[in-house]
């Protein structure tokens, strides 16, 4: 079956063979195209919205995945080794995982599409004891999403790999986004200059964002 490339990406990011729980499944899309494709042992479909998962459970009615009308990982079966979380933003995926944070000890993989604050689910989730395995970047209506993929374990990163992306600064994605990027923080900065309560600090943090990117 067909499916748009981000949702490609992250099926492409879970490990073979494994057990996986997808958080915020919407239509199945992805549910399908794993268990067409056999690539995994089991998935455990999560809607937490009555309508989004009526359609979830019309949508797999004929597959054999297990769905669930409840919130994050509330109904996790207890062989799951992979999580997904994809479509919603930075702060809600932290906030499901560290919820539950002790169902985490027996989690091999958590895959997650942030769609916003991509650097703070980078820093929060090495703090649960998971290491960068991957990071890919898609394109999709002219938006730049980053998938990461991250396996138990530590390892030590550079400031800028957190706040940009691991080990991303060759794909020629990233260097269509990091020239999207730096024009936008360049009118954000000019716009702070031009305003009446123009705060230092604020533009000097620009500033030396700015920096940064345009180092990498």
């Amino acid at each position: 079956m067909n499916i748009s490339e981000r949702l490609l990406a992250i099926a492409n990011l879970i490990h073979p063979g494994s057990n996986v729980i997808d958080v915020g499944a919407d239509h199945g899309l992805l549910e399908k195209y794993l268990i067409e494709s056999g690539k995994v042992e089991s998935i455990f479909a999560v809607e937490n919205k009555k309508g989004p998962f009526e359609i979830l459970k019309n949508n797999l009615k004929d597959y054999d995945v297990n769905i669930s009308l409840s919130d994050g990982l509330d109904e996790m079966p207890p062989e799951t080794n992979v999580i997904v979380l994809a479509g919603m933003g930075g702060n809600l995926i932290l906030d499901i995982l560290k919820k539950d944070v002790n169902k985490l000890n027996g989690i091999e993989q958590i895959v997650v599409d942030a769609h916003r604050d991509a650097e703070l689910v980078r820093r929060e989730i090495i703090k649960l004891g998971y290491r960068i395995e991957k990071e890919k970047i898609v394109v999709e209506n002219k938006i730049y999403y980053f998938i990461i993929s991250f396996v138990k374990g530590k390892s030590a990163y550079k400031d800028v790999e957190l706040e940009w992306g691991y080990n991303v600064s060759n794909d020629p994605l990233f260097r269509e986004f990091k020239m999207k990027e730096l024009r936008r923080l360049v009118n954000t900065l000019a716009h702070q200059k031009q305003a009446k309560k123009s705060k230092p600090e604020c533009i000097e943090r620009i500033q030396s964002k700015i920096e940064r990117l345009e180092n990498l």
